[in-house]
C-alpha cells in the first residue's frame, strides 16, 4: 500500500463541511497496478469534493481528461476524451469493509482513506468500448484501411439513407425468403430448404 500513499486523504484534521482535493493521473499511476491497459498517455484530472460529517464522509468524484487509443476501424491512434463521476460514502464501524463499491466501512480509529483503487476503477470504466476516430465519423478519413473496407464491402453504402429509413424497411414485415437483395453468401442455404 506504500506505493499508493500519494492517494491518501487525511480527513481527521479537516473541518466539518466540504473540502476539495485534486489528483492528476498519468501513466505512472496506472503502472502502479501492474495491469496492462489498452490505452496510452493518459492525462486525467480527478476532483474530489469531500463532505465531512460527524458520522460519515461523502465523496463526490469527477474525472475529466483524455487518453490515446487506437481506432477500431483504422488502427490509427487518436486522443479520446473521457469523463465520469462517482459517489462514495464512508461510514465508521468495527472493521474495514469495501465490498460495496458505493459504501465503505472503515474502523472508527482510522484517520485517512486511500482512494487509489476507486480512481483506478473510475478511469478504467470511463474508457469507451467502441473507439472510432473523429475523422472517420465525419467522413474525412483518408486512411488506407477505410478505403479497403469500402472496396471489399458487399453492401452498397447509401450516404443519403438514414437509420429510420432502414428501420422502416425492416418493419414492413417482408419475409426474408421473398427478399431479392439477399447476401450472396446465403443463397446456397436456400437450396437446403425441404
Amino acid at each position: 500500500m506504500d506505493k499508493l500513499k500519494n492517494y491518501n486523504i487525511v480527513f481527521s484534521s479537516l473541518p466539518l463541511g466540504e473540502n476539495d482535493f485534486t489528483f492528476e493521473l498519468s501513466q505512472s499511476f496506472f503502472d502502479l497496478f501492474e495491469i496492462e491497459q489498452d490505452f496510452e498517455n493518459p492525462k486525467l484530472i480527478i476532483t474530489i469534493s469531500l463532505d465531512k460529517k460527524s458520522t460519515m464522509l461523502e465523496l463526490q468524484i469527477n474525472l475529466n481528461g483524455h487518453i490515446i487509443v487506437p481506432c477500431d476501424l483504422t488502427g490509427e491512434l487518436f486522443p479520446q476524451k473521457i469523463s465520469n463521476n462517482a459517489e462514495l460514502i464512508v461510514k465508521f464501524g468495527e472493521e474495514f469493509d469495501d465490498t460495496d463499491s458505493e459504501i465503505w466501512v472503515i474502523p472508527r480509529e482510522e484517520y485517512q482513506i486511500n482512494v487509489a483503487q476507486v480512481l483506478y476503477e473510475l478511469a478504467i470504466l470511463s474508457v469507451p468500448t467502441k473507439r472510432i476516430h473523429p475523422d472517420v465519423l465525419n467522413g474525412e478519413s483518408s486512411s488506407e484501411m477505410i478505403n479497403l473496407l469500402d472496396q471489399y464491402s458487399i453492401y452498397d453504402i447509401n450516404e443519403n439513407a438514414t437509420d429510420n429509413e432502414y428501420d422502416d424497411k425492416n418493419d414492413e414485415g417482408e419475409d426474408d425468403d421473398d427478399n431479392e437483395d439477399i447476401d450472396p453468401r446465403w443463397t446456397k442455404l436456400k437450396d437446403l430448404k425441404p
